[in-house]
């Protein structure tokens, strides 16, 4: 299933597409990225039609929710899906 094709969330109504970015390697999860480094891959993973973006406060103590609220800033609210999760005090 790639970024093209589009599923709905059981009886939400959200749409998603089927290919989603998870936020935790920009987060620095992993290993250290760059501020550049993130917005590029946020871009790139725009670029080729994901619309779902997934974040978490603990990737990176709330960096990857920062990093990709900053690139998605750049495009229009409602041609995007973004979750995040709750429970992890910061």
């Amino acid at each position: 299933m790639g970024a093209a094709v589009v599923k709905t969330l059981g009886r939400s109504g959200v749409a998603v597409t089927g290919l989603g970015f998870g936020g935790a390697s920009i987060g620095n999860l992993y290993k250290e990225v760059s501020d550049a480094q993130a917005a590029e891959t946020v871009r790139a993973a725009w670029d080729v039609g994901v619309r779902y973006f997934d974040t978490a406060p603990h990737y990176g103590l709330g960096l990857s929710e920062r990093r990709t609220g900053a690139v998605l800033r750049e495009y229009p609210r409602d041609e995007y899906v973004l979750s995040t999760k709750v429970g992890r005090l910061l």
